[in-house]
């Protein structure tokens, strides 16, 4: 077991695995980072308003990772990776339980869509706006404006001024940015403004970052289908969280 103490060891550890290099930003405040037989685990607080880590490699060092990891930070801490890894930590550690999936996806290349709604990066004053269209879309409570890590809010209005659309770029790091809070009013769906958004905002990720990406419910849902369409790839991801409080430490 060895603790990976820079963001550039765990590029070098994880095969420049785009997660592990997103949660790796948590090297510079709370988060930790250890490898072991091949596996990585990456631990960052508060990351896209969660306590995370992204656990890679095979299932036997995977175990001693995570292991490390709960009793170093605690069971607040989620546990992110593919769902057969994910399937045979859950096997060996009866004190995890599944949570949840979500699909990861990312590209290295400009979106396939010509956009046809002009798009713009929002005045600091106009991100209540964000957050009402956020509500109204019963977006995840995970990420609204002004949270740490949200760096710039891009709208789509209607004739008369009104926010329709909204996305924003937080949580992301040199090599990878990142999308969060994609969000259309319900009367406004249908219209392609997701995809104009989408495509706005990864551009100007690309363009500084040279690899964006997102995450979306389900690597199945039609979002990730018409989000697949622009050219990003994607991978299904599992979450497992510790049972309760002491059953980590007790095992």
């Amino acid at each position: 077991m060895q603790e990976l103490s820079t963001v550039a060891d765990v590029v070098a550890a994880s095969d420049a695995d785009p997660q592990c290099t997103w949660a790796a930003q948590g090297l510079h405040g709370d988060g930790r980072a250890w490898e072991h037989d091949g596996g990585v685990a990456v631990a960052c607080p508060r990351l896209c308003g969660q306590d995370r880590i992204v656990v890679r490699g095979a299932a036997a060092a995977a175990v001693r990772l995570v292991r490390e990891a709960i009793d170093a930070l605690g069971p607040g801490f989620v546990l992110i990776g593919d769902p057969p890894l994910m399937g045979g930590l859950l096997a060996r550690m009866r004190w995890l339980e599944p949570s949840s999936f979500f699909g990861w996806m990312d590209s290295t290349k400009r979106p396939r869509h010509q956009r046809v709604h002009s798009v713009r990066w929002l005045a600091r004053g106009e991100w209540h706006a964000a957050s009402e269209v956020l509500d109204a879309a019963a977006h995840s409570e995970l990420v609204r404006p002004w949270l740490p890590g949200i760096r710039r809010w891009a709208g789509i209005t209607d004739a008369q001024g009104r926010l329709t659309c909204t996305a924003a770029d937080a949580w992301s790091v040199p090599g990878l940015g990142f999308m969060a809070g994609l969000a259309v009013l319900p009367e406004a769906r249908g219209f392609g403004q997701g995809r104009d958004m989408v495509t706005f905002v990864l551009e100007a990720l690309l363009a500084v970052n040279g690899r964006a990406a997102l995450m979306t419910d389900d690597i199945d849902s039609t979002e990730s289908r018409i989000i697949a369409n622009l050219g990003l790839s994607g991978r299904q991801q599992q979450i497992l969280r510790v049972k309760s409080a002491g059953a980590a430490l007790a095992s």
